[in-house]
């Protein structure tokens, strides 16, 4: 999150009145019960930081406390400590002289290592035993970065007094959540803290630059029969409608559809019924720990002598009762979205619409509303807005979703705030007119997000930019129709640079298209936009196929990598922790020597 909250509500303090401020609304709200607390009764105080003192207040966390529990039964040595440490140590390197420090927790929030510049001035802070084990998490030393970050899995900025321990008001600590890009799930919070008069706007965005890189030696580090693995996951997932598990005897790689209905129980009888198919593949039928019964497809995955590998689909039996499942439907070919869009609201169904962010999820929920709509108005409304006014945003809504001749698009489903989950549910089980919302892939999939999402029967998924070269030419031009209508200036793209962008990546997205296009019209002399006019690493057509998204980061991986190591080789091999033989391998294949 930013250090500051949504528009017009309180930022983070950074001067001494404003912390002043902070710390006298704190020791007010201490006096009270913490069941009561409310993030209305400190206007002054960011309301995610008054939910975090409410949480800890109740978890029995003491404000006064100077103590740092270790756990005795920590065990060091993780995969992300060994992957993250040449970042952390180059991270030693740049703030050997300032007053900062540097840390990377587990999954559990328990210290892994740390890396220290320069000390500041002592005090009881910084008498803690920094030692492997050490817990940073919420509920046992209350309101902090790493702790924060760890309890709502988002970047995360605490201020000087917004701290709840007394002893830590002296700092601005951070916490930015770390995800292995192959399996996707938490790995584990990476925080850097300093005195909180040395912090700026620029910390928190530095830290969350940081984690990407060590989130992209996490994909780096891993060997090439599991990229194998998690390629063939990627094409059952692809086309299936279940959910999907990938288990090999060592990962368990569970889809967004497989978070919502696998729990922790259940992954040995996964990994059994994996583990015991023969080459064949098989079809059984067992019960979860949630009472669902599923049928569960099993697709064999070739794996190194000894060892076994498989991709699960998971399909509920009948619905399971209570209320009624989204149907959750695979990313479809982008023509075929508009019709099924078109399909689930003639069926008066509101619709979620999924995807990576800026892969057009607005502009189809947009034009499928329009068409259905008419002449009647499309009530566009954003869910981040509801931190401002959250009382005045639900009375919108309500309008808009009462109305019988409205339709309503509710956009950035995954920003509403959890205290509104209810209530929106409500209002979109009950709308008289079509509803589409959208909603990042990488939202969050707990608590309230969980409650709004299953108000909607339908999902349908948004492919990303990168899948949909077929209507590359199509989107062009639409885009540029679309600029053209802001300033009467037509434009068009000639073969040679619209072939240059269709063999692109596109990790932005379409809004990263807008971006290029926009830029490139500007450039141009004339109506026709040429290759010389696109941005420098867009003007040359990368040969064969486009790349994948693993094969985009493992490359990009290596190109910072190659930078960062001047181009030394064995550098290179040291820093992403494999041999320089295939170092040179990879750098032959992606064209790199």
């Amino acid at each position: 999150m930013p250090a500051s909250s949504s528009a017009g509500g309180p930022r983070a303090p950074r001067t001494a009145a404003e912390w002043d401020a902070v710390r006298a609304a704190k020791a007010e709200l201490l006096t009270r019960d913490p069941f009561s607390l409310s993030p209305a009764d400190a206007p002054g105080v960011r309301p995610e930081v008054v939910r975090s003192w409410r949480r800890s207040l109740l978890a029995g966390v003491d404000p006064a406390a100077t103590r740092f529990p270790v756990d005795d039964e920590f065990v060091a040595g993780t995969r992300l400590a060994a992957v993250a440490q040449p970042i952390l140590d180059r991270l030693a390197d740049q703030i050997s002289d300032l007053g900062s420090w540097g840390f990377l927790t587990d999954r559990a929030c328990r210290l892994l290592t740390a890396v220290v510049g320069e000390l500041p001035p002592p005090g009881r802070f910084l008498e803690m035993d920094l030692r492997p084990g050490t817990v940073f998490a919420e509920d046992v030393i209350g309101t902090n970065g790493l702790g924060c970050a760890h309890e709502e899995q988002r970047a995360f900025l605490i201020s000087g007094t917004e701290h709840l321990r007394s002893d830590s008001e002296v700092l601005t600590t951070t916490g930015v959540p770390l995800r292995d890009p192959f399996t996707r799930r938490y790995a584990g919070t990476l925080g850097v803290h300093c005195r909180r008069e040395y912090a700026s706007a620029a910390v928190l965005p530095l830290v969350v630059e940081i984690g990407r890189s060590i989130e992209a030696q996490l994909l780096a580090s891993r060997s090439d029969g599991e990229r194998d693995f998690f390629d063939a996951f990627l094409r059952v997932q692809r086309r299936s409608r279940g959910a999907v598990v990938g288990v090999t005897a060592q990962l368990l790689v569970l889809g967004s559809r497989a978070r919502e209905l696998v729990r922790e129980p259940d992954e040995a009888l996964l990994r059994r019924i994996a583990e015991e198919t023969g080459p064949a593949g098989r079809t059984v039928r067992r019960r979860l720990a949630s009472g669902t019964t599923v049928t569960v497809t099993v697709v064999p995955v070739e794996a190194p002598r000894g060892s076994w590998a498989a991709v699960l689909v998971l399909d509920p039996v009948g619905g399971g009762g209570g209320s009624t499942p989204a149907a959750h439907l695979p990313a479809p070919a982008s023509a075929d979205l508009p019709a099924q869009l078109a399909r689930a609201l003639g069926a008066g169904s509101p619709v979620l619409l999924t995807g990576e962010r800026g892969s057009g999820k607005r502009h189809s929920a947009r034009a499928a509303l329009r068409a259905r709509a008419g002449d009647a108005p499309v009530a566009e409304l954003e869910a981040a807005l509801a931190r401002t006014d959250p009382g005045g945003w639900l009375r919108d809504l309500t309008v808009a979703l009462r109305d019988d001749g409205s339709a309503v698009l509710l956009a950035g489903l995954s920003e509403l705030p959890d205290a509104l989950a209810a209530p929106v549910a409500a209002l979109v089980a009950g709308a008289r007119g079509p509803v589409v919302a959208t909603a990042s892939e990488d939202g969050d999939t707990t608590g309230g997000a969980v409650r709004v999402r299953e108000a909607f029967p339908v999902v349908l998924g948004q492919p990303p930019l990168r899948e949909r070269r077929a209507e590359f030419p199509q989107l062009c031009r639409a885009v540029l129709a679309d600029l053209a209508e802001r300033d009467g200036r037509p434009a068009t793209l000639a073969p040679r640079a619209a072939a240059a962008l269709q063999g692109g990546d596109w990790p932005g997205n379409v809004r990263q298209l807008l971006q290029v296009l926009a830029t490139a019209r500007l450039r141009a002399t004339g109506p026709e936009i040429g290759v010389e006019d696109l941005p420098a690493h867009h003007r040359a057509a990368p040969p064969g196929r486009p790349l994948g998204e693993l094969e985009r980061l493992e490359r990009q991986a290596l190109v910072t990598a190659l930078r960062e190591a001047g181009g030394d080789r064995t550098a290179v091999a040291a820093r992403l922790g494999i041999s320089r033989a295939t170092v040179y391998r990879k750098l032959k294949r992606w064209s790199l020597h």
